[in-house]
């Protein structure tokens, strides 16, 4: 194979796109956060070099004209060889005497004036003198300037217009006919393959943020998507307690779920921290997202405020002690009940207990049985939250079938 077929910017395009094949081979067996991105750069260099070398040289590769002229010259030597040979076969090799110019048998039966006449053609016997100014005729160039048309006797000089008129172009890289074919295959499978790089990386990286999605660490950015797609991948927690160096604050998290396009309920017994978060959404309530944010109040119904999240209406904070455990108890009844059609809500739904009183585990185990298939998730900020012997929802509602 001859190496020249590709330049070495395209060698180093084909080394950077195997590269990054074997980077996202390595990240999808031993998942690591950098790898897909570093993938993704090496697979945008592969592809400029590609188009590089496509442009600087492959597009200067040419056939060898000599070559060329060889291979048709001997072409024509053989055409003619075969042609000779077909006629020899033919006819007998015979040869006259006046097959060549001069032959004695041409003058055969001429005077002396045909003689003489027959030199005067050839050339025999054209004087010296004549031969020498036929040279100098020969050589003298008409003069078609626009000087010698006027008759003037001074010629102006004209610009230089060398440097302007200079081949800028890069030589030619002259290989043989195989050779070249050879060169465009491969640019073209270059660029194919450097294409296709690109396509793969788009792709791992979004099943990289799908997998990342729902993980409390490792999530990029909110993105509205449906939660049946992120569970696909990596099922939501049902009960999830916030570790001690939180990643995000109430706020931001409450921002972050509604980001995503998620529902939420917010329990908490502070009403001056509920009115500071509601204040930080406001802006959230424009497009795109236009949050729809209810305070519970005695006039909200408990049923309202499930089937507001359960089909993507509203959002709603709950800043009473009594009501709180009022209504998520509730929920936990609902669950139950629902959990055995597996009936599931439209998009995630959130219920975050920011509360000093304790669940009890009771309650955390039966809330993670129903909610498993509801798309309904239980956030529980404090530390001390982690399960107990609390009097709250240690007997769950009974479902139908057990009444």
């Amino acid at each position: 194979m001859n190496w020249q077929v590709f330049g070495t910017i395209g060698y180093l395009s084909v080394a950077l796109g195997i590269g990054a094949l074997a980077i996202w081979l390595i990240h999808w067996f031993k998942q690591h956060r950098f790898l897909p991105y570093i993938g993704l750069v090496m697979a945008i260099a592969a592809m400029f070099c590609a188009r590089h070398n496509s442009s600087t040289y492959v597009n200067r590769v040419q056939a060898d004209p000599s070559i060329m002229l060889a291979k048709m010259a001997e072409a024509q030597r053989k055409k003619e060889q075969a042609m000779i040979n077909a006629r020899t076969e033919e006819v007998d090799n015979i040869q006259f005497a006046e097959d060549a110019r001069g032959e004695n048998l041409d003058k055969a039966g001429m005077d002396e004036v045909d003689l003489k006449y027959m030199k005067a053609i050839m050339g025999e016997d054209e004087p010296a003198w004549k031969k020498e100014k036929r040279k100098r005729g020969d050589a003298t160039q008409e003069d078609n300037s626009l000087e010698s048309k006027i008759g003037a006797t001074v010629k102006s000089k004209g610009a230089d217009v060398a440097a302007l008129e200079e081949d800028k172009s890069l030589e030619p890289i002259l290989l043989n006919e195989a050779s070249v074919v050879l060169s465009q295959q491969l640019d073209l499978w270059n660029l194919n393959f450097s294409k296709c790089l690109m396509l793969i990386a788009v792709l791992i990286l979004i099943i990289d943020y799908i997998r990342r999605a729902n993980i409390y660490s490792e999530a990029l950015w909110p993105i509205p998507l449906p939660s049946t797609w992120l569970d696909a991948f990596t099922p939501h927690p049902v009960v999830f307690h916030q570790p001690e160096v939180a990643r995000r604050d109430i706020a931001s998290q409450l921002s972050w779920f509604t980001r995503r396009g998620d529902q939420w309920v917010y329990f908490t017994e502070r009403k001056g921290e509920s009115a500071d978060i509601k204040k930080s959404l406001e802006k959230l309530k424009n497009w795109p997202y236009r949050l729809d944010l209810i305070q519970v109040d005695d006039r909200t119904d408990n049923e309202f405020v499930m089937e507001s999240t359960w089909y993507g209406r509203a959002s709603f904070i709950c800043d009473d002690t009594d009501r709180c455990s009022e209504l998520l108890d509730y929920y936990l009844s609902q669950l139950k009940h629902r959990h055995i059609t597996r009936a599931r809500a439209l998009q995630y739904v959130h219920l975050i207990w920011d509360c000093e009183e304790e669940l009890s585990q009771e309650a955390l185990d039966a809330f993670e049985q129903c909610a498993a298939v509801s798309g309904v998730s239980l956030y529980v900020t404090s530390q001390n939250n982690k399960g107990s012997s609390s009097r709250f929802a240690k007997e769950p509602a009974s479902t139908p079938s057990e009444e």
